[in-house]
């Protein structure tokens, strides 16, 4: 199949363009910078003015990972506006391409984020159900971003992603970090839920997704048992031959980080159900399979 691809060399889309290509097909992948072809990696200039030529290809799937990172700066009211536009301006700009296909691609495959469900330490957030959503920063951005994606008319998923670890990127780099330097601990009070993923299981979703029809809406990425903060980091000080005892206030955490300190202070305890119900089977279901494999000694 012929795949066109926002964000493609990020974090998600630097593994899945690779096993997307081993899977037979080739992929066109957007992008602002001039970039070379490499094989059956096709680079499109799109944005800033630039229309992608997309005459005499036929476009079988589309997947949107466009989007500025959430973690790696202060929120203030410029960074909150790059975050929020870097999704919909990218995804509105994506469906207009998509209304001008013929034929139309068969799915669009939205990135999104579990980000949307209110924090709770007792609520199952499941993608079977309708849920409240937050009234949070984070939950806006959501919501306006898969409203966007919506507007394309075709078969659309909206892949929530939860905390997905991996050794390039993520959130995985910076907590080893904190271990490395023995300040490794409980983050708050510890009893929030991480609902995690190892991205290679991001890569075999995303897979599954595209060959199964029946997949539709929201769907939740994450593995099926998430874990309350405190004993996450209990498993990786383990994996790392590491304490985890100190714990580090919430008021300091949000002294340093502003609003963003919600990223690791709070959280949603999210179940994959969907996945679940058409047999997807997780390579690394529990964490301690997942840390095993990325924490190398």
């Amino acid at each position: 199949m012929n795949i066109l691809m926002t964000g493609g060399t990020g974090f998600i889309g630097s593994h899945l363009v690779p096993a997307l290509i081993d899977n037979g097909h080739t992929v066109y992948i957007l992008t602002r910078q001039d970039k070379e072809d490499t094989g059956k990696i096709h680079y499109l200039k799109w944005m800033n003015g630039d229309t992608p030529d997309l005459s005499g290809i036929s476009i079988d799937i589309c997947i949107n990972l466009a989007g500025a990172a959430i973690a790696d700066k202060r929120w203030t009211d410029n960074r909150k506006q790059v975050i929020l536009e870097s999704r919909v301006d990218a995804t509105t700009e994506l469906v207009k391409i998509i209304h001008n296909l013929q034929p139309k691609p068969k799915l669009l495959l939205n990135a999104s984020a579990i980000g949307v469900y209110p924090t709770s330490q007792t609520t199952f957030f499941l993608d079977t159900e309708e849920h409240e959503t937050a009234d949070n920063f984070l939950a806006e951005t959501v919501i306006s971003w898969e409203k966007a994606a919506r507007a394309s008319g075709i078969r659309t998923v909206f892949t929530r992603f939860g905390l997905i670890l991996g050794t390039d990127g993520g959130s995985l780099p910076i907590l080893t970090k904190q271990f490395s330097f023995l300040i490794g601990g409980p983050l708050g009070d510890g009893n929030q839920w991480y609902s995690w993923i190892h991205i290679d299981d991001v890569v075999r979703a995303l897979l599954f997704i595209i060959e199964n029809d029946k997949l539709e809406g929201p769907i939740n990425i994450t593995a099926p048992h998430p874990i309350q903060q405190k004993k996450f980091a209990e498993l990786l000080g383990e994996a790392m031959n590491r304490p985890a005892k100190i714990a580090a206030p919430a008021s300091m955490i949000r002294l340093a980080m502003g609003e963003r300190a919600m990223l690791i202070l709070e959280g949603q305890r999210v179940y994959p159900q969907k996945l679940l119900n058409e047999n997807f089977s997780f390579k690394f279901p529990k964490i301690e399979d997942a840390l095993a494999d990325l924490i190398k000694e």
